[in-house]
């Protein structure tokens, strides 16, 4: 058995969940199928997938309906020590997370398509990889999120760059990276600049060392190997660490980000104005939007995030 996890409102365009419905309708036996109308009902749903002995889990919404089901597999364990490997389809614009593991369709039903194919002939499994959840506390009407990429900083006026979707043709990915890199630098380095308004700062304090005050063109921390656009961080040393890297808003910093932007990958020699490390948690204090996972929060009023290493899940890739 399959299971598949759904919530009807995380999509804008109702005609995809129609079309999601007719997909594991054509598909035939094999699949278990629940929509949550309120994220109460994921804990039910999670208590029948395990009575169903189910051997994978695909979330079909935005990052709230997975933050929710990654909460409850953490502190609840339904399935006790089993972990159940879990494929991500992102709703409408939150693609980042499915492209992160091999989705490349403009819509999830595609990718669910391609999903349910590859379970009836048995290749669904075929690639698994364990990634350790973030845990970041502090949000805005939340409280707590778990998810694998966070995200803030200057770089937060550019939201196209966490809601837009890969070309299939390689070609068309390169260009639309380039463009987009090239673009998003001019911008960036023309508009840097220094400014002392406490409401243009980021505090940082990593792995409980001294905090560190600045302005910032990005502060990210993931625990993906790669960033936006495809750009590829080191190795990571530590399977249980978060990759982080903060970029400062100085002409020199944001210089240098394009052009490992443009190479494509980070590497551990050290950058003007850079930070490029390991970290299991920091504490950040700012009062600017972020991002997790594609979908952008505020923080509460203190204005201040834990961010921190959860618990490892097996994800699927689809590549």
């Amino acid at each position: 058995m399959i299971a598949i996890l759904s919530s009807p409102d995380s999509f804008t365009n109702k005609n995809e969940m129609e079309r999601i419905r007719n997909i594991i309708k054509e598909e035939g036996s094999g699949i278990i199928h629940y929509e949550v109308k309120n994220f109460m009902d994921i804990g039910e749903a999670l208590a029948r997938f395990k009575q169903c002995n189910v051997s994978a889990i695909v979330i079909v919404g935005g990052q709230a309906l997975s933050s929710a089901t990654f909460e409850y597999l953490i502190d609840k364990k339904p399935f006790g020590k089993e972990q159940i490997p879990i494929s991500v389809l992102s709703g409408d614009d939150e693609r980042f997370i499915s492209q992160s593991f091999g989705a490349m369709s403009a819509q999830p039903h595609q990718d669910l398509q391609i999903i349910l194919r590859k379970h009836s002939t048995g290749r669904l499994l075929d690639h698994v990889v364990k990634t350790p959840l973030i845990k970041i506390e502090g949000v805005m009407h939340v409280g707590k999120l778990y998810g694998l990429y966070f995200c803030t900083g200057e770089i937060m006026s550019r939201k196209s760059l966490f809601q837009r979707r890969l070309h299939q043709s390689g070609i068309k990915q390169f260009m639309q990276n380039y463009l987009t890199i090239i673009s998003l630098l001019y911008k960036a380095y023309i508009g840097s600049r220094r400014s002392d308004d406490i409401n243009d700062m980021i505090r940082i304090n990593r792995n409980q060392r001294g905090a560190v005050v600045g302005r910032y063109f990005m502060v990210l921390l993931s625990s993906l190997d790669w960033i936006f656009l495809g750009t590829k961080f080191p190795v990571k040393k530590n399977s249980d660490t978060l990759n982080f890297l903060s970029v400062e808003n100085t002409k020199d910093a944001i210089l240098n980000t394009g052009k490992r932007m443009l190479k494509g990958s980070y590497s551990e020699h050290m950058l003007p104005g850079h930070v490029i490390t390991e970290i299991e948690h920091a504490r950040l204090v700012f009062n600017k939007q972020f991002v997790v996972d594609g979908c952008f929060y505020e923080t509460d009023l203190s204005g201040e995030l834990l961010i921190s290493v959860a618990e490892d899940l097996t994800f699927i890739r689809l590549d």
